[in-house]
């Protein structure tokens, strides 16, 4: 049985706001969550980042607002005219008293309305240029690092890691995990692109998932997520599902691989090949050299036989004779004075040697000294002073003591 207004509201006099808190109590409790169907019209978002539009149909309107956070996780563009279904609740904004829906998701009504909404997303951000060929950067023949932002448990990232370690084990893998469909999962993918890109070293990352259906794939036609993978300073490969698939992050990459595998054989040199390829340089190299050898040889040899060479040769053999000569005669006066020299040093020597003490007193003598003072004792006088003496021989030294005068 239907409540009245008495009991729904009372019977006393209400403010407006009561009136329109009551409502919105009544309001919220018997629509908890619902779905509606229409057409967006005067769609307007707003600079915090929340969107209010109109829904309606050939009967009626209904006043939208889709906060941030379901904003951000839309997967399409919406516009005016675009026909969607909005999941919320139904309330009413107590300040206008406005009667609306506070979405939850929002979706385009059918395949149609997808595929439109994602033409008219590739047309805008081709007509920016984030498509243009002259944008694509060329990968690097031998990647020391390859990044990889996908699932950690998907079969893509075995494919990857497998391929490369096959083909080029010499490259290091850097795995940036993220969810790769469902809500969230373009914001996600578009952080773990911004980790791996300011990671030094990083060569070439791919970007990709296995297949799937067209809404498991559909985390890849996010907008951001495109013009995040165009910023991107290091080159991508993006690898999104089958042969078949086509993403918004394919178009903006720098290199669009059928599959992850694909992906890993565009990224990755074969080894041997590169082995062989570096083989066959160098010995196109050293071919080369050893023809210009053999051609710089046969050109001095040319020169060597000619007449003026020969004239210029003898003249050098001539200079080189009288240097030789030159160089004997500094020798030989060389060697005279050093022979004089060496005589000199020798009889230098000699004299040196018999005026050595260590000669003197191996002929017998001994020197004396004053043990206390260290000083030489040269007479007689000085020897009775000191009263001891300090008697050197050539083979070692004796004290004597209790000196007494003799003739």
């Amino acid at each position: 049985m239907a409540a009245t207004q008495g009991e729904l509201f009372g019977d006393g006099v209400l403010s407006v706001g009561e009136v329109n808190a009551r409502a919105r109590e009544v309001i919220e409790s018997n629509f908890d969550r619902v779905r509606v169907l229409g057409e967006i019209s005067n769609w307007r978002p707003n600079r915090s980042g929340h969107a209010y539009f109109t829904l309606k149909d050939d009967e009626a309107q209904l006043r939208v607002a889709c906060f941030r956070g379901v904003a951000r996780r839309l997967h399409f563009a919406p516009a005016d005219g675009m026909r969607v279904v909005v999941t919320g609740r139904l309330t009413i904004y107590a300040a206008w008293g406005q009667f609306q829906i506070v979405a939850d998701a929002m979706e385009p009504a059918g395949e149609g309305e997808l595929e439109a909404a994602l033409r008219r997303l590739v047309e805008k951000l081709r007509a920016e240029g984030l498509f243009d060929a002259a944008r694509k950067r060329r990968l690097p023949p031998w990647p020391r690092c390859v990044g990889v932002v996908t699932s950690p448990t998907g079969a893509a990232v075995r494919d990857i890691v497998s391929t490369l370690g096959r083909r080029w084990p010499v490259a290091d893998v850097l795995l940036a995990p993220t969810r790769v469909q469902g809500d969230g999962a373009a914001a996600e993918i578009r952080a773990a692109l911004g980790r791996l890109a300011r990671v030094r070293g990083v060569d070439v990352i791919i970007v990709g998932r296995g297949g799937g259906s067209r809404e498991d794939l559909w985390a890849f036609n996010d907008e951001a997520l495109a013009r995040a993978i165009a910023a991107c300073p290091v080159p991508v490969v993006a690898a999104v599902g089958h042969e078949t698939d086509f993403t918004l992050a394919d178009m903006a990459a720098d290199l669009r691989a059928p599959t992850p595998t694909a992906a890993a054989e565009l990224v990755a040199p074969v080894r041997d090949e590169v082995r062989s390829g570096v083989d066959g340089a160098l010995e196109r190299v050293v071919r080369t050299v050893q023809r210009r050898i053999e051609l710089e040889r046969r050109r001095l040899d040319q020169w060597l036989g000619s007449y003026a060479l020969g004239r210029v040769r003898g003249r050098v053999e001539t200079q080189a004779q009288r240097l030789d000569h030159l160089v004997e005669r500094a020798e030989r006066a060389v060697a005279a004075g050093i022979g004089s020299r060496r005589a000199r040093l020798d009889a230098t020597s000699a004299r040196l040697e018999a005026l050595d003490p260590r000669s003197i007193l191996a002929r017998g003598y001994a020197m004396c000294s004053d043990p206390d003072r260290g000083v030489p004792v040269t007479s007689r006088a000085a020897a009775l002073a000191a009263g001891r003496l300090r008697v050197r021989f050539a083979d070692g030294a004796v004290r004597a003591g209790s000196l007494e005068e003799c003739s």
